[in-house]
């Protein structure tokens, strides 16, 4: 399985997961554009995008989700108006897309019906989890000891309050439908990787409220806290294409 996260944060968001010739991508808040370009930098085409997921229906997720045939496109119930049953993914339920098993998450965002997801390719296992405010215990039993993680470490709470937002969007992004912070991410990563894990990659940082030099120290901190020796640990980019797996250069 490779991954390659084409952009993360609140300007856009997609995400391509590859192996054996299908392709998941999930959400496209970015121009078809800048998704052609990234994908063929990396040696795909469009057609290689067999399925495509959108996990909520807020506009850095949703953006440019109309470009492809919808009976390409999978969502939560109510996050696309009028979706059929077949398209329509079930939260804590498996569903096999070609060569992927994905299991569907719900996530606690201020969205119409936020999910994530757990990916396999009955070798390994991804987790894509963000724009979600807490990560609850039902949620957490499902991500122990996976291969590669992907999650949300959205933004520092001082650099957060310290910004010029108003304080009821401040409020908004702390409280449990909001986005989890650099220090909440790091705790759930200790107790939830395990010997099998190889990647963790931070996702859809702020750019008022965080930085990735500051969300890799508040995980190093915390690990060492907590006594985890795992180093393995990346940040998305909004511009540049970060890739994961077994992907090589």
């Amino acid at each position: 399985m490779e991954f390659h996260i084409l952009a993360s944060g609140s300007k856009g968001n997609a995400t391509f997961i590859y192996d054996q010739q299908c392709g998941i991508l999930i959400d496209c808040g970015i121009t078809r554009k800048q998704l052609l370009f990234k994908l063929n930098q990396l040696g795909f085409q469009e057609n290689d995008i067999t399925y495509v997921f959108l996990t909520h229906d807020h506009y850095d997720h949703n953006k440019n989700i109309h470009i492809f045939d919808a009976g390409k496109i999978y969502s939560a119930k109510k996050n696309i108006k009028d979706l059929d049953e077949y398209h329509t993914l079930v939260p804590y339920t498996h569903r096999q897309f070609g060569v992927f098993d994905v299991f569907t998450l719900r996530t606690s965002h201020d969205a119409s019906d936020p999910i994530g997801f757990v990916i396999s390719n009955g070798q390994e296992q991804l987790l894509y989890m963000t724009d979600t405010g807490y990560v609850s215990q039902k949620n957490r039993q499902f991500m122990k000891n996976l291969d590669y993680y992907i999650i949300e470490s959205n933004h520092d709470i001082e650099m957060l309050m310290a910004t010029k937002r108003p304080m009821f969007l401040k409020n908004r992004i702390l409280n449990d439908m909001g986005h989890l912070n650099n220090e909440y991410s790091a705790h759930l990563m200790c107790e939830v990787i395990g010997e099998k894990t190889k990647e963790i990659v931070l996702a859809h940082l702020s750019q008022e409220a965080n930085t990735e030099e500051l969300a890799l120290a508040t995980y190093r901190q915390v690990f060492q806290e907590e006594q985890i020796a795992f180093s393995n640990i990346k940040v998305a980019s909004q511009i540049d294409v970060v890739s994961g797996g077994n992907y090589e250069n």
